[in-house]
């Protein structure tokens, strides 16, 4: 399912840049069309190859715009934070509700 919320970030973003990776670094960790997975500041700094203050102006930025929501009250196994892509849960809903997964989504 990380493809399908990977697809739509690189599809139907409005995010550039370094939060644009950082969104897709967190929708490959989704496991459903809800669209929710946690991740932790080192880790997506290493994988964006970003520093600290990018990662979280890009996490801060990507929250201010909607893209991105914070999870208070949860926490992963290693007390990572946890996300869910509301835009992108959205979507891939109605997508589902439509008939089935959206062909521009679909493997080559």
């Amino acid at each position: 399912m990380s493809y399908d919320a990977r697809e739509w970030v690189w599809d139907h973003s409005d995010s550039k840049g370094t939060a644009r990776m950082v969104l897709a670094l967190i929708a490959d960790r989704c496991r459903d069309r809800h669209c929710v997975a946690y991740a932790s500041v080192p880790t997506l700094m290493k994988r964006a190859n970003a520093s600290r203050t990018a990662v979280r102006d890009a996490l801060a930025k990507l929250i201010a715009d909607g893209e991105l929501v914070q999870l208070p009250d949860r926490k992963g196994p290693r007390g990572e934070t946890y996300y869910h892509l509301p835009v992108a849960a959205r979507s891939l809903a109605e997508q589902a509700a439509e008939g089935g997964r959206n062909p521009t989504l679909l493997p080559l």
